[in-house]
């Protein structure tokens, strides 16, 4: 039962998050002239409210659990040992978080520099984006990270084995990135592989830091080029 509870919460949450986006569209109310910071501020916004239920709904199906992982955790705490990405177990998560965290990062940055020169943007706007791209990360991957990671490993710890568990937390959040950004299959199996290493550091350090720190630098990357397409959208009318 409790699997069959989990699963519908994040799938449901997972639908309510593009069922977000037409909503924000039809907000009539203005918070900033540029348009693709004006949908961030709503969207971010609203999926931080969805978080928060998923949040509470998440804790009423393993209160116990709920509290062991939603903390920061112990970012000292060893990985485990993963040979075809050349992590030998002697790594603590924090290395983790500053070496592998950072080349995919650079690797996410590669992906959106490509969709950036496609469209030819201004990079004047980079620094603007930026330092918009930044409260909208840390947004974005608290949101994200409540759902498709506290909502699938706090429930079912315990309940399926870990591997299961990191298994389908890289599945569900991976799929919707086929539509999202960044997207296609590529995009999808870098969010995929993304989410099932964010699952693992919420198990292995017992907290949430790790996993948000990873994702907002993900965030920013990618938010700070959306802003960017935005503005070369704009001035192309």
């Amino acid at each position: 039962m409790i699997l069959f509870l989990t699963l519908l919460l994040v799938l449901l949450a997972g639908a309510g998050i593009f069922a977000l986006r037409p909503v924000v569209r039809n907000i009539q109310t203005v918070f900033h002239t540029d348009k693709t910071v004006d949908y961030q501020i709503k969207f971010q916004s609203l999926q931080l409210i969805l978080a928060a239920v998923v949040l509470a709904l998440t804790y009423l199906l393993n209160p116990k659990n709920f509290q062991n992982f939603f903390q920061p955790g112990n970012v000292n705490a060893n990985i485990s040992k993963i040979p075809w990405l050349g992590v030998t177990g002697q790594e603590t998560w924090l290395e983790i978080a500053l070496t592998l965290g950072f080349f995919i990062t650079v690797a996410t940055g590669v992906f959106m520099f490509l969709q950036l020169k496609k469209v030819g943007v201004d990079y004047r706007f980079l620094l603007f984006s930026l330092l918009w791209s930044i409260p909208f990360s840390v947004a974005n991957a608290f949101s994200e990270e409540a759902i498709f990671r506290m909502g699938i490993v706090s429930p079912l710890f315990g309940v399926l084995s870990t591997s299961v568990i990191l298994l389908l937390s890289g599945v569900i959040f991976g799929a919707p990135h086929y539509f999202g950004q960044p997207s296609g299959v590529v995009g999808a199996l870098m969010a995929g592989f993304l989410g099932w290493l964010l699952a693992m550091s919420l198990v292995e350090t017992q907290g949430f830091l790790i996993a948000w720190v990873i994702h907002f630098a993900q965030d920013v990357v990618i938010i700070t080029s959306m802003i960017l397409m935005g503005r070369k959208q704009l001035s192309n009318r």
